[in-house]
C-alpha cells in the first residue's frame, strides 16, 4: 500500500500555525488585544481599577502580538 507524500515541513510544524488555522487564530488575538485595550481604557476613564487597567494596555497587545508571531511567522522546521 503506497502513503501518499508529506511535506516535511508540514510535519514540523503544529496544527495552529498551519493555514487557515493560523489566520483564525490570529484574528482571535487581534480582537482580544483590541477587547483588552478597550476594557482597559474603560476602567481608566471611570476610575477604577489601579494599576491594572494600565498594564493591560501594554500586556495586551503585547501577548496577542506574540501569538500572532508564534503561529503565523515563527520558523518551526529551524528547531
Amino acid at each position: 500500500m503506497d502513503t501518499p507524500d508529506i511535506d516535511p515541513a508540514l510535519i514540523a510544524r503544529p496544527w495552529g500555525a498551519r493555514r487557515p488555522q493560523n489566520l483564525v487564530i490570529a484574528a482571535v488575538f487581534v480582537a482580544l488585544a483590541v477587547a483588552l485595550v478597550w476594557q482597559a481604557f474603560t476602567y481608566i476613564g471611570e476610575g477604577t481599577g489601579g494599576v491594572i487597567p494600565y498594564i493591560l494596555v501594554i500586556a495586551g497587545p503585547l501577548i496577542s502580538g506574540f501569538y500572532i508571531w508564534y503561529f503565523n511567522f515563527r520558523d518551526f522546521e529551524a528547531d
